[in-house]
């Protein structure tokens, strides 16, 4: 049997605004439903004109301040580069990290357990304990790297 989808989501959610007393609201769901239907990590354009075709009524603020209650549940994770913010479901996902296309601004999920060994190894020797990262990569997608040639030194 098929999982509704965000039928978890929206209880977390409706606990979220229930403990902050405030209300639930249908705007709010398909909202919510959208994102999640997505699959990508999306800006707030790309998720208002997901809504539109659903809701004409759904304004450009609603759709931000949404996302904002949605990363305040833990429901959603903002990345923001290049001066946009992008949004993606947070809830039982498993880590990853991100490659992202200085140029065309595409986002590249990767997993990748030798990192993450990396990472524990460099941090039990400095004595440290990790309780979360974000490891972001730089670049330039295939795409991209297709259209122009390389200029300036990597970093």
């Amino acid at each position: 049997m098929a999982r509704t989808v965000g039928r978890e989501e929206k209880e977390v959610l409706a606990e979220h605004l229930s403990r902050h007393g405030l209300k639930r609201s249908t705007q709010r769901e398909v909202i919510l439903e959208a994102f999640l239907r997505a699959g990508r990590h999306v800006s707030v354009e790309e998720l208002l004109a997901i809504v539109r075709k659903k809701r004409a009524d759904v304004g450009r603020t609603t759709i931000y301040r949404s996302l904002k209650l949605f990363k305040e549940a833990g429901l959603a994770s903002e990345l923001t580069y290049g001066g946009e913010a992008r949004f993606e479901p947070l809830h039982n996902r498993d880590h990853h990290d991100h490659f992202i296309c200085g140029m065309c601004g595409e986002i590249f999920e990767f997993k990748s357990p030798e990192i993450e060994q990396i990472q524990e190894t460099i941090a039990r020797g400095i004595g440290f304990v990790i309780e979360g990262h974000r490891h972001h990569i730089l670049g330039r997608c295939r795409k991209c790297v297709a259209k122009a040639p390389r200029t300036g030194a990597r970093r």
